[in-house]
């Protein structure tokens, strides 16, 4: 690899890339959450173990808790309301399937236990204000509808192309 390329590889070429290495690099102090309430014990405990998980390490946890990781995520998403932890949750999730695309399946099989759609958890955080919260949001339905098992349909699908649509004709 020349320089270029080193350099390349080392510096983000777009806003969003930079704006996620900088979230990536703002490291969520659980503990606070937990001792606040805010979160349980179980998703604390998992989620400080996941984040400083090596690629293997993740593979490995993902592979015996799965069902774990979705909870923890989805629940950290919805009780968490502190714009920059949502945004390093989103990049996480994010991260996490771009690492390997099989692990969409992870919250597809957590959706179907919970009798909910793996979009559901996703389409509200297109309505937030902070613009890159709502760019993660949208990146990770985009690879859950395509790496994904299942079709979006019905009323996730219609909410979906809605909110496209009004991107569009906002622009």
């Amino acid at each position: 690899m020349d320089i270029r390329g080193a350099v390349d590889a080392a510096v983000p070429t777009n806003i969003i890339a930079a704006k996620a290495a900088e979230v990536r690099a703002n490291k969520v102090n659980w503990q606070s959450y937990l001792q606040g309430q805010m979160i349980s014990a179980e998703d604390c405990e998992f989620i400080k173990k996941f984040e400083v998980a090596d690629s293997e390490g993740k593979q490995t946890i993902l592979t015996n808790q799965g069902h774990q990781c979705a909870r923890t995520f989805l629940n950290l998403m919805a009780h968490i309301s502190k714009e920059q932890t949502v945004q390093y949750i989103l990049t996480l999730i994010d991260d996490t399937l771009q690492e390997n695309h099989q692990r969409v399946n992870i919250f597809f099989d957590y959706a179907k236990k919970t009798k909910n759609t793996a979009w559901s958890y996703f389409l509200p955080m297109l309505n937030r204000q902070d613009l890159f919260t709502v760019h993660m949001a949208a990146r990770i339905i985009a690879k859950l509808s395509a790496w994904g098992r299942d079709l979006m349909e019905g009323s996730d699908l219609n909410y979906y192309f809605t909110w496209i649509k009004t991107q569009l004709s906002s622009q």
